[in-house]
């Protein structure tokens, strides 16, 4: 065998192996969410009241809290069902301070995030609606003042918001701690006709 022949052995053999490792990483990036739990964070939602704000407790090696958590995020979840009727959240973000948004089904899967720089005016407000709720209130709208809500269509009607701020020290902690306390989420029954 001469080198150009081990040469070409060399590097199909290389080929394979970073075919076979990106065909490896590529499935189980893709089959990772059939592995976890249908409803993971079904634990945390139970120890919850539908339209309250509920501080997390910090992730820890015995509980480890919501997946993927960053230390550094102090963290609180909302449950909601709109069978009760809407829900309305409010935020006053601070400046400098990062606050998260993230708005999920009952199985964790994320529907619409956002950031404080979504603010308008220095306030969030969003309404979270199923389909048939979202189209009886724009039917109410009032066309010479439109609302600044930013409304939002939940497919299923049960789900949770979590509320994240970021605490960049340890000594950061209570204001962020306070800054997602300050999070009002709230179910309001929907107008009767």
């Amino acid at each position: 065998m001469n080198f150009v022949d081990r040469l070409l052995g060399t590097f199909l053999w290389l080929l394979s192996v970073a075919v076979v490792a990106g065909i490896t990483h590529i499935t189980t990036i893709f089959g990772l969410p059939a592995f976890m739990e249908q409803n993971p964070l079904a634990e945390i939602a139970a120890r919850t009241k539908t339209g309250e704000v509920t501080l997390l407790p910090p992730p820890q090696a015995d509980r480890p809290g919501l997946p993927f958590t960053d230390p550094a995020m102090v963290q609180a979840i909302c449950p909601f069902d709109l069978a009760e009727g809407g829900l309305r959240l409010h935020a006053e973000p601070e400046v400098d301070r990062l606050l998260a948004l993230s708005f999920r089904t009952s199985t964790g899967q994320v529907f619409y995030s956002m950031s404080d720089l979504a603010a308008q005016q220095g306030k969030i407000d969003v309404v979270v609606l199923t389909p048939a709720e979202l189209e009886a209130v724009e039917s109410d709208d009032d066309e010479d003042n439109p609302t600044q809500d930013l409304r939002l269509i939940a497919q299923d009607s049960k789900g949770f918001v979590v509320i994240s701020a970021l605490a960049e020290f340890p000594s950061e902690k209570a204001q962020a701690e306070a800054l997602v306390k300050s999070v009002s989420c709230a179910v309001e029954p929907l107008a009767e006709e």
